[in-house]
């Protein structure tokens, strides 16, 4: 089963410039080079949400996140990378299985719900992605669930920014055009949730949109 690596944080003003120089220019690029990754990609909230940043990673499968040379790298961080931990804020970082997908293209901003609490999506999840990714305007839709084996908490890069924020799944629906995006979040917004996704709790709804891919292809 394809592996996600989901990413939500804010970042400290004084260490802004720095993070956006270090994830363009370094951070994909190292971490899209671990054996097993397919590609990374860079959001920036546009509307609602309660993180400035999101960013998520395609790999074979979740094991590719407790893998040996995936932890050789939070174990190491390079001298850039110690550097922007110090200005991560509210990391929300969860490994998570890639339930159900539809669609082909990637659009230019990604409505995302996601589930802080609980999540169990029903039988009927798979048909819910199908039919939304068949929308005129939406490019892809994903469905995301937590993993049952996450990484390791206790690694070098991961305590120097500070204890992460686990979330139980996300829909992730990827539009075409902004105005695509704000229809979808609107619809989501009246009428709550979709029962199929069996969501629980704490949630969260924004609209975020693409900053950049970096692609091992």
């Amino acid at each position: 089963m394809t592996g996600i690596l989901s990413v939500w944080n804010d970042c400290a003003a004084a260490g802004l410039e720095h993070f956006e120089r270090w994830y363009n220019g370094e951070h994909l690029q190292e971490r899209v080079g671990v054996p097993g990754f397919r590609c990374g990609r860079r959001y920036e909230l546009a509307s609602g949400g309660d993180r400035r940043f999101m960013a998520f990673y395609e790999v074979d499968s979740p094991a590719v996140l407790t893998s040996p040379a995936y932890l050789e790298r939070l174990e190491n961080p390079t001298p850039w990378t110690s550097e922007a931990m110090k200005s991560f804020r509210g990391m929300v970082r969860t490994v998570c299985d890639l339930k159900a997908t539809a669609g082909q293209l990637i659009g230019s901003h990604v409505v995302v719900l996601r589930a802080d609490t609980a999540m169990a999506p029903t039988a009927a999840a798979g048909a819910l992605v199908g039919k939304l990714a068949a929308e005129d305007g939406i490019a892809r839709v994903q469905l995301w669930t937590a993993s049952a084996q996450q990484t390791k908490a206790d690694t070098a890069e991961m305590k120097s920014r500070g204890q992460d924020q686990l979330i139980a799944g996300a829909l992730i629906v990827e539009c075409v055009r902004r105005a695509d995006a704000d229809r979808v979040a609107r619809a989501l917004t009246e009428t709550g949730p979709p029962p199929e996704l069996g969501i629980s709790g704490a949630s969260v709804l924004g609209i975020y949109a693409l900053l950049c891919i970096y692609d091992k292809a």
